[in-house]
């Protein structure tokens, strides 16, 4: 998979940065106005800031799918240089402030961003014309959403990989919920809607209902 892809959805293109020693998926949903936001900014900072100038795009906000440090480890340096709020769901603001020491179990450098600014909701959201439905999805993390957008794609976050599903030994973690949150949120999406996930290659609603092992009956 390459560090930098890009997908066109219409109007909409998603950019996908694979970040960070635990190769962790940043997106930035960019509108062909220009707007746009950033998805789970997780480790390499300049490299975040570089494609939000290159792709001449105006972030209104960075938008947090759960509070794992490998996904947030990117934030302060990004929303002090573009002077944008950042959202999480609030079940996750605990996970959150924790995310250092968490980073400390794995010998990692970490800086522990400020508090979110915003709570990010459940069900219909929107920032200027991007607009979503935040699928409640824990079971991974405390408060995990999963990002839907009508233009045929859902930022899964760890919830939901290509061919697995997110890990449930960290604290917070709940195999059976999970289980149940996939197949009651995820996979009633539409069969060719395309799965963005915290880590790997992308993948379909489609294939993941057939093809998934973890989702076997």
């Amino acid at each position: 998979m390459n560090r930098l892809s890009s997908f066109t959805f219409s109007d909409l293109s998603v950019h996908r940065l694979v970040t960070g020693p635990i190769q962790e998926n940043t997106y930035l949903i960019r509108a062909s106005s220009g707007e746009a936001v950033l998805v789970d900014p997780g480790d390499d900072a300049p490299d975040i800031l570089e494609l939000v100038n290159r792709t001449n795009s105006r972030v209104l906000g960075v938008l947090l799918t759960h509070a794992h440090f490998d996904h947030v480890g990117a934030v302060q340096p990004v929303r002090e240089t573009l002077e944008i709020p950042v959202y999480l769901h609030r079940e996750a603001w605990s996970q959150y402030s924790q995310a250092s020491s968490a980073a400390a179990r794995w010998n990692l450098p970490f800086v522990q961003p400020a508090p979110p600014d915003l709570e990010l909701p459940e069900g219909a959201f929107s920032l200027g014309t991007l607009a979503f439905r935040n699928l409640f999805t824990p079971g991974h993390a405390p408060g995990h959403l999963a990002l839907c957008s009508s233009h045929g794609f859902v930022l899964s976050g760890d919830a939901l990989f290509h061919g697995g599903i997110g890990r449930t030994d960290l604290p917070g973690g709940d195999h059976e919920l999970l289980l149940e949150r996939i197949r009651t949120q995820l996979l009633t999406l539409p069969e060719d809607t395309v799965v963005f996930s915290g880590h790997g290659a992308e993948t379909t609603i489609g294939q993941e209902k057939t093809g998934n092992p973890y989702l076997r009956a």
